[in-house]
């Protein structure tokens, strides 16, 4: 019988002192990008990569290693993202994303939270540290909701609300290097 996986990770960390520029990323993504929140899917913001900086990555990925003792290694600047989204339902991202975990950091939570199939959300606050494992089945939703209580927007539209907008930033890391984070007891 194979162990017990946790499908997100709560660290219960904060990367320090880059709340003021993830806010300011949010902002500009609205301003950039104001489609790039659709309900039902995340999108990869690709028009806001010249928004960030090296060194603000880097000090991003520096300040994930410092609160979760994940060595910076493993944190590949060529495997960092932005992504934009509204509520999502429950779902998997296996075929997209075979050989990975994510390690997020939360820039603008609004009231959504991530969720697995067991759990009800509860927004996160900017600079949070989250682990998450795509091949299991997880949702963004408003809080106080289980995914049961989520009613599927089948449009795909843009979400212009910012309680129901998620930003976030994520290194795509080899499962085979976080992958006991996510053993349960």
């Amino acid at each position: 019988m194979g162990a017990r996986r946790a499908t997100l990770v709560r660290t219960g960390a904060c990367v320090d002192g880059v709340r003021a520029e993830l806010e300011a990323l949010y902002e500009r993504a609205r301003e950039r990008v104001p489609d790039g929140f659709p309900a039902e899917e995340t999108r990869e913001l690709v028009e806001m990569r010249d928004a960030v900086s090296l060194a603000f990555v880097e000090r991003l990925r520096d300040g994930i290693a410092a609160q979760t003792a994940i060595p910076a290694a493993h944190l590949s600047l060529d495997r960092f993202s932005i992504h934009g989204c509204g509520p999502v339902s429950l779902h998997d991202d296996k075929h997209n994303y075979p050989g990975v975990h994510f390690v997020i950091v939360v820039a603008h939570s609004g009231r959504l939270g991530v969720v697995d199939a067991k759990g009800r959300a509860a927004s996160h606050a900017t600079g949070e540290i989250l682990l998450l494992d795509p091949h299991r089945r997880h949702a963004l939703l408003p809080e106080g909701r289980t995914w049961r209580e989520h009613p599927y927007e089948r449009t795909h539209s843009p979400v212009h609300d910012e309680r129901d907008q998620f930003l976030f930033v994520c290194f795509d890391v080899p499962r085979r290097l976080i992958g006991a984070r996510f053993r349960l007891a």
